[in-house]
Formats: structure tokens, sequence, C-alpha cells
């Protein structure tokens, strides 16, 4: 039986694997490796890069638990992003305006209770081609966005209060 260890960010138990970690994000080595597997086919294959914003949005979240001013900022500007794509529906054109203004706001709250993960980014499909990744990264951001109910009344105020929505 091999041995896991479970990320501090999502709880997905992955083979523990020496490596590189975020500076303030709250992802073990081995998950934010996996990420970064999806993100090099985003930058490697344009095919994939319609699942960048939302891919972005959802690992953050969940791996910005943390005391770091940094980290809570980081919370606070991908939550807002991915309710907008996913609870709103608003076009990729509207996210980055969006990201923009709270990130120049600096808004820094504490996100509380910070919930269980209900999908990681293991299960996102890196494998089966564009097509499936951007099914799987749909899902994942979806999944994300039911997370973190408990602050969908603090996102909407933000994208009401940043967007005409």
């Amino acid at each position: 039986m091999k041995e896991t260890s479970d990320c501090p960010g999502c709880g997905a138990g992955f083979a523990p694997v020496p490596g590189p970690t975020h500076a303030y994000l709250s992802a073990s080595a081995a998950c934010w490796a996996c990420f970064n597997e999806s993100m090099a086919l985003h930058y490697g294959d344009r095919a994939y890069w319609p699942a960048h914003q939302m891919l972005t949005d959802a690992y953050a979240l969940q791996h910005s638990q943390g005391p770091d001013p940094r980290a809570r900022r980081s919370a606070v500007l991908h939550l807002v992003a991915l309710y907008a794509q996913c609870a709103l529906a608003l076009p990729h054109d509207r996210i980055v305006p969006l990201r923009r203004a709270i990130a120049a706001q600096r808004i820094e709250t504490e996100l509380s209770p910070w919930p269980s993960a209900s999908l990681s980014i293991r299960d996102v499909a890196t494998q089966d081609g564009p097509e499936a990744h951007l099914t799987s990264v749909l899902a994942f951001g979806k999944a994300v966005t039911a997370d973190w109910r408990a602050h969908h009344a603090f996102a909407e105020t933000l994208c009401r209060r940043f967007l005409d929505v």
C-alpha cells in the first residue's frame, strides 16, 4: 500500500513528492505539481486555454487558507472571480477587469468557515484532450463554487460593487 499525505489546502491525498510549493498558497508539493501539469497544457496548447481562468480561480481559492495577508487577499479575489463565472455566467472578458478591480482595492478579510473540498485538482483530466479537460475544469469550478455557498452573498456584493451586474 502506497503512503499518501493530505494536501493542507484541498485535503486530497497524494503520494508525497519532493518539490517546490507556492509562496503563500497552502498546497502540498504533489498537489502543486498536479496543478502545474494543467498549467503546462494551457500555456503549451491554445486548445486548452478556455479552461485557464476557471481552473486558476478554483485551485487558488481552495488553497488560499492561512494567516498570510496575500493568501487572504487571494481567497477574496478568486472567490469573487469564480462566483462571477459560475453563478453569474459572466464572460471571460469581464472576469479579468473584475480581478484587477478587486486586486487594486487589496480587500483582505477572513473567510470563515473554510469549506471542505468536494473535488480537487486530481479530478481534472489532463490526459484525454482539450474537450475532456475543459469539461472536467467546469465540473471542478462548479463544485468549488458550491463548496463556498456560505460566502456567495459576500461575492455577490463585491460583484455588484465592481461590475454592473
